[in-house]
């Protein structure tokens, strides 16, 4: 192309700078010969053969002020709404990554527009204009950055409002923060970076990368910051572990990310927050057994109900379960009491987080034993506490992570503790009636004695509920087991004399049997 061809093609673009008209929007060979003008352009400056020098250098500088706008339009025309998160929705727990895999950055450029991109770089780079042509790029870039975090919900929250908001008010800023980090150093500031390289180049790239993500990745770290600073309660633990882990996750890929010696400071403050939560999570877990010991166990409970305590406090360990893995991690120091106060031989070192689990455990059915003072019957404190018991068993049961850490003899001991209190319940319960049937009368006052018991205890047990179904069926066997054999051969006994037909309501056998089941409601 001769120069007063592309000193042409330059100025009539120039006539069209209605904002209206792009080169990059049209026809490659459009593109391409606007570009060829350039470098012709380019090339007889640098060269002197440009017989109109100030001619070619006014249409230089015209074409890098069209070059430059030209970025800003690709830049802006190739961005579509992301897809992003629902912050209505319930988020997933904080091992999951499925809404990061998921999440579609809307400012991804194609190949084509890359090569534009790198394109009009060279040019700007080869006139002296790459300080504005990196000043158009950055700012574009830092301006979808800014979208993204409007439409993240990323919350700004100070210290103060960290200390004082109340956990239902701050546990969503924390999902937010989990939810937004991943995204960010896992979606977005990672291809920022890689498109950096790819439109500049190694050498301009940390800087432009820098400059466009810098000031969002410190916003993050600031928030996180301030969260740690979050009051110790024990309803807040999982929302720390789980920032906590994301932290921890997410440190190496910071560090790569942000790996120049311009970004010390961002690492080191980024490392500083991984210890700052594993303390304020070992702070909340002695927070926690704390609130075990001192529960406030003096309100009447009813007899045949699980204490509130007893569901928080295996609630809890549910919970505790689902984040093994991470509590593993944490340098927990011993718990309020010696283990020689629970009957628990103390694991070595390596095992100190099964430890505090056994500890939970264990001290949780030392507070229903000697938290019972209200109840007055020993029958219904046996009642109260096999109910109670047998819900910790099941729950244990229904755990298999927690079951494998707290082991065999610790589990056995808890087991041991529900036969115990239903051995001693059934023997209570049954008494008056077994004894009735073991009594030296005769067979047909035994008989009578017998039905009496049996209709007060039948009034008894009407009264009471078992909640779980299993419990109630091993009840009602145990009871089957107890009474049946001794009514049978009492039955026998007056039929052979032929006194049962002179007693009233006498139960047969399997009158009896369904009475039983009668015995406790399930609902």
């Amino acid at each position: 192309m001769a120069l007063d061809t592309a000193i042409k093609v330059v100025l009539r673009w120039n006539s069209t700078s209605d904002n209206k008209s792009y080169v990059f929007t049209g026809k490659r060979d459009q593109i391409d010969q606007y570009l060829q003008a350039v470098d012709q352009i380019q090339c007889s400056i640098v060269s002197g053969s440009a017989y109109d020098h100030s001619g070619a250098k006014s249409a230089i500088q015209i074409a890098m002020t069209r070059l430059a706008d030209e970025m800003c339009n690709l830049l802006k025309i190739n961005c579509k709404s992301a897809d992003y998160p629902d912050s209505s929705t319930s988020m997933p727990d904080s091992g999951s990554n499925s809404y990061v895999d998921d999440y579609e950055y809307g400012s991804a450029l194609s190949v084509a527009v890359i090569d534009d991109l790198r394109s009009i770089v060279q040019r700007m780079n080869g006139a002296g204009c790459l300080g504005d042509c990196k000043m158009a790029y950055i700012i574009n870039r830092r301006r979808f950055i800014e979208d993204s975090y409007r439409k993240l919900e990323i919350q700004k929250l100070s210290s103060h409002d960290a200390q004082t908001l109340e956990w239902k008010v701050l546990y969503p800023i924390f999902k937010v923060w989990i939810r937004s980090s991943k995204i960010c150093f896992r979606k977005i500031f990672a291809y920022e970076k890689q498109l950096c390289e790819k439109v500049f180049g190694n050498n301009v790239a940390v800087d432009c990368f820098l400059k466009i993500s810098n000031d969002y990745a410190f916003q993050l770290l600031e928030i996180a910051t301030n969260l740690s600073c979050i009051k110790i309660a024990s309803d807040r633990l999982f929302g720390i572990l789980e920032l906590y882990k994301t932290l921890s996750d997410l440190l190496p890929e910071m560090n790569k990310l942000f790996n120049t010696p311009s970004s010390e400071s961002f690492r080191r403050k980024a490392a500083e927050m991984v210890p700052e939560f594993k303390g304020a999570a070992c702070k909340t877990i002695e927070k926690f057994e704390k609130d075990v010991l001192s529960a406030d166990l003096s309100q009447p409970v009813p007899v045949d109900k699980i204490h509130s305590l007893c569901r928080y406090v295996m609630g809890y360990l549910i919970e505790l379960g689902q984040h093994k893995k991470t509590l593993m991690e944490l340098p927990l120091s011993k718990p309020p009491l010696t283990a020689m106060n629970l009957g628990i031989a103390e694991p070595p070192p390596q095992n100190e987080w099964s430890f505090h689990l056994m500890w939970i455990i264990m001290s949780l059915i030392s507070r229903l034993e000697n938290g019972d003072k209200q109840i007055k019957n020993a029958t219904d404190v046996n009642f109260y506490l096999m109910n109670n018991f047998f819900y910790i068993v099941q729950k244990i049961n229904g755990m298999p992570e927690v079951k494998e850490m707290i082991g065999d003899d610790c589990f056995s001991n808890v087991s041991s503790k529900y036969k115990q209190t239903k051995s001693e319940y059934l023997r209570l319960t049954l008494e008056k009636v077994l004894l009735a049937l073991g009594d030296k009368k005769s067979p047909k006052r035994k008989l009578r004695s017998f039905n009496h018991q049996f209709k007060k205890l039948q009034i008894e047990l009407g009264k009471l509920r078992v909640s779980d179904f299993q419990l109630l069926t091993e009840i009602r066997v145990s009871m089957e087991e107890s009474l049946v054999p001794s009514y049978s051969s009492l039955l026998q006994q007056l039929s052979t004399q032929h006194y049962l037909t002179t007693v009233d309501d006498t139960l047969s056998v399997e009158q009896l049997k369904s009475a039983i089941l009668g015995f406790f409601s399930s609902t």
